[in-house]
């Protein structure tokens, strides 16, 4: 009884073997050929055949529009005279000194430099300045010679200042540190006026009584030690040396050459400047000349 048990599950496992070799031979034989022979038998039994769809990936518009789409190229209208000289050299801006000379003067004597009077020049009726003397008070009888700040102050009768000076002597060693002081107090006065940058570190330069050349834009400043025994200090600020190219710049920028006012017409500004506070618009208001000042 067990032994035709046997019999049949092999004959069953034979058979399902055959169907599934010969289904594997029929579904290729249909599929063949992208399934032609499938179609085929669907049609003829009466099947209607459907082709999967594909989905079809949606066409993006890209926000810069199509290539071949090109934005107009700028048009930028410029002076007629930049291009009036094609053999010049290459050019940079140049900052003036932008405060009026009576006006620093003064800014000064509020600062607690006393004896800051504008008046006219020695040198020249074009040429204005102020200068103040400060002497520190001796510390022992055996001092001959005070340690002094010395600040001077020169203008043009267009309102512009055209030298800057303090002169730090250091007489007696233990005044070192108050000259540097006084020094650094009148340097911080006239940076502020004229609106320097980095003034912070102009300052502690000054008070350490480091020698620097800085150069910004035709502005110069500098503090230069003298030569000999006695430590003496020169701060320097004026306008650098004109060159080839700062001339060229200077010139390009002239009113009075591309933008000439008309006869009779007040020129609101002074030589490139806005004039001191006080002063009228087109009118400079000079101090009569003080002929006992004598130039230091």
């Amino acid at each position: 009884m067990e032994q035709k048990r046997e019999n049949r599950s092999g004959k069953f496992f034979f058979l399902l073997a055959v169907m599934t070799v010969f289904a594997a031979i029929f579904a290729t034989v249909l599929l063949a050929n992208n399934s032609r022979n499938l179609k085929t038998l669907l049609d003829y039994v009466g099947f209607p055949h459907v082709a999967p769809s594909v989905p079809r990936s949606i066409e993006r518009k890209s926000p810069f529009g199509e290539r071949r789409e090109r934005l107009p190229a700028p048009r930028i209208t410029l002076p007629a005279h930049a291009f009036s000289d094609f053999s010049a050299e290459q050019q940079r801006f140049v900052r003036l000194i932008q405060s009026d000379p009576q006006t620093l003067c003064d800014r000064m004597r509020s600062g607690g430099f006393a004896d800051l009077t504008w008046t006219v020049s020695s040198a020249g009726k074009d040429s204005w300045e102020c200068s103040s003397m400060n002497t520190l008070p001796k510390t022992a009888a055996e001092e001959t010679i005070a340690s002094s700040v010395f600040i001077a102050i020169k203008g043009d009768n267009q309102n512009r200042v055209t030298s800057f000076r303090i002169k730090m002597n250091i007489e007696q060693p233990a005044d070192r540190e108050q000259v540097a002081r006084l020094g650094g107090e009148a340097v911080m006065i006239f940076l502020r006026q004229v609106r320097w940058g980095d003034s912070a570190d102009v300052l502690e330069k000054i008070e350490a009584l480091e020698n620097f050349d800085i150069r910004n834009f035709g502005s110069r400043i500098q503090l230069k030690k003298e030569f000999g025994e006695v430590p003496r200090y020169n701060f320097l600020a004026s306008q650098a040396a004109d060159r080839r190219t700062q001339k060229l710049e200077v010139r390009y920028f002239d009113r009075s050459e591309w933008f000439p006012l008309p006869d009779g017409a007040a020129d609101p500004l002074s030589g490139g400047i806005i004039p001191g506070e006080g002063a009228v618009p087109g009118e400079i208001s000079l101090p009569k000349r003080d002929t006992s000042e004598t130039n230091r």
